[in-house]
């Protein structure tokens, strides 16, 4: 790989600049980009506003909904904490009566592997008409809540490890059982958000946290957008009504810092003697079933240039990708970058949501002439489905 072109203040203005000229108050980007010889991060100037509506200085501590990259942090938890151990386990090694979750047995052969990297043949969530949760579910929607669902009104599964389906009750099922890993306790979610903060957050020191503990006076208000870049656009409520349940699919809130952080770690640059063992396994595709032309790592999308995931609820959007890395762990990543912004549904001229538009932009400047420059990955794919996908 030739040299790594590190990015000026011009150039990231220039990503930014069509966006904050069509919605000139109230948008905000925060864009990370890294190598093993630089790093950075860049906010958008224009102002911002609170969740009450109050000026809101946008910088490198601001912190933004992550959406379905938190998919990333829960893959690698279960890695660490379960699947070291025991890379066999299925769902039904926690059904009772031989484990501590009450759900249906029919879920008990799904193993484990398969919640993490889209195979499970739990159906696909991120879509119109998914079945996998109530169909008048409480406010907010406990993790006892969705277990009982599971064991009342288990949804239809396809044949496990056979095809990719989109599933974010898969990562939301896996949070229940890190909680209970080990332990006959019935579940709760404040068990799986300690074991995050103990085992992955702390010993990569970000200031990140779930939803729940999320100040509204430092979160940005977040928009819903409808068109292009002529936008209308319109304040939305933070979070997802799935929460805390769904806090392993899409809960976390992190600051740019910690987006960059969590980069260089996935990119090997910064390197953690427990964590860092963990990426040879989080990082390698999955055989024989693909999407896309994109292969399925525990958590991650892996194309043959880039490995990424991209987020996306109510009035937040986001994206991370890096270079995929020959042995990952041991030899780092060329490049990485991230995006982060305070909108959903926010696309470019061709249609592709900002924050992977962006992000590949970038990577394509960084890798001059060595990406293919017409792919650009997502796996957002329905927009009018809002409330049931991150």
């Amino acid at each position: 790989m030739g040299n790594i072109v590190e990015p000026t203040q011009a150039y990231l203005n220039s990503l930014v600049a069509p966006y904050l000229k069509a919605q000139p108050s109230g948008l905000g980007f925060a864009i990370g980009y890294a190598s093993p010889s630089f790093q950075g991060v860049y906010t958008s100037p224009n102002p911002v506003h609170n969740q009450f509506g109050a000026p809101l200085t946008l910088s490198a501590t601001t912190p933004f909904e992550i959406a379905s990259i938190s998919k990333t942090f829960t893959a690698t938890l279960y890695a660490l904490l379960i699947r070291a151990s025991d890379p066999t386990r299925t769902i039904g090694d926690y059904i009772a009566p031989n484990g501590p979750l009450r759900i249906s047995a029919s879920l008990g052969d799904i193993t484990l592997d398969q919640l993490m990297n889209y195979t499970s043949g739990l159906p696909a969530d991120n879509v119109d008409g998914s079945v996998d949760s109530p169909p008048y579910w409480p406010q907010p929607y406990s993790m006892p809540a969705m277990l009982s669902f599971l064991g009342a009104a288990p949804p239809t599964l396809s044949p496990p490890g056979q095809q990719y389906q989109y599933s974010n009750l898969g990562f939301a099922l896996m949070s229940a059982i890190i909680a209970c890993a080990g332990t006959n306790a019935n579940p709760r979610i404040g068990g799986f958000e300690t074991l995050m903060a103990h085992n992955i957050f702390g010993p990569l020191g970000l200031s990140a946290s779930f939803f729940d503990e999320a100040s509204l006076a430092g979160l940005p208000l977040g928009f819903n957008y409808n068109t292009t870049l002529s936008p209308t656009y319109q304040a939305v409520a933070p979070g997802w009504p799935f929460f805390p349940a769904y806090f392993g699919a899409g809960g976390i809130v992190a600051t740019p810092n910690d987006m960059l952080t969590w980069l260089l770690f996935n990119m090997g640059v910064l390197q953690n003697d427990i964590l860092t063992p963990l990426l040879p396994v989080l990082q390698k595709p999955l055989p024989g079933v693909t999407w896309e032309g994109n292969r399925l790592g525990l958590g991650w999308f892996i194309s043959p240039q880039q490995v990424w995931k991209d987020g996306d609820l109510d009035g937040f959007s986001s994206y991370i990708a890096f270079v995929p890395s020959a042995d990952p762990g041991a030899v780092a990543s060329q490049a990485g970058a991230f995006v982060l912004v305070n909108g959903d549904g926010v696309t470019d001229s061709q249609g592709l949501d900002v924050a992977a538009s962006l992000t590949n932009s970038l990577l394509n400047f960084m890798v001059p002439a060595e990406r293919d420059q017409s792919a650009y990955p997502s796996s957002i794919v329905n927009r009018s489905r809002r409330r049931a996908r991150p």
